[in-house]
């Protein structure tokens, strides 16, 4: 099993969700309102007068045949907008009760 956290600009969440429901990701966290700023390129998401966007972040757990097909989807995304700002994370899960 491996946890796949997704990091994106809120205005591309039906991309995000889309990735979930192709793949048949029923279970996951999601966080609202996160600020944050890449390392890279784009703008900071801070929620501000002058950076008004925000960042949502997904967490789930999934087998590990379905982390590179989250990873190409994610990336697929990243390249149409890439200036909106989207990252995803993978750790591996050593138990789950």
């Amino acid at each position: 099993m491996k946890a796949v956290m997704i990091s994106y600009n809120q205005s591309i969440t039906e991309e995000v969700e889309e990735i979930l429901q192709s793949l048949d990701i029923r279970g996951y966290t999601r966080w609202l309102n996160v600020q944050g700023q890449g390392t890279q390129n784009g703008n900071p998401h801070l929620g501000s007068h002058v950076w008004p966007s925000l960042n949502s972040v997904i967490l789930t757990v999934v087998e590990n045949d379905k982390v590179e097909m989250i990873l190409k989807k994610v990336d697929d995304i990243n390249k149409e907008a890439e200036e909106e700002g989207i990252r995803a994370f993978v750790w591996n899960i050593e138990r789950m009760v």
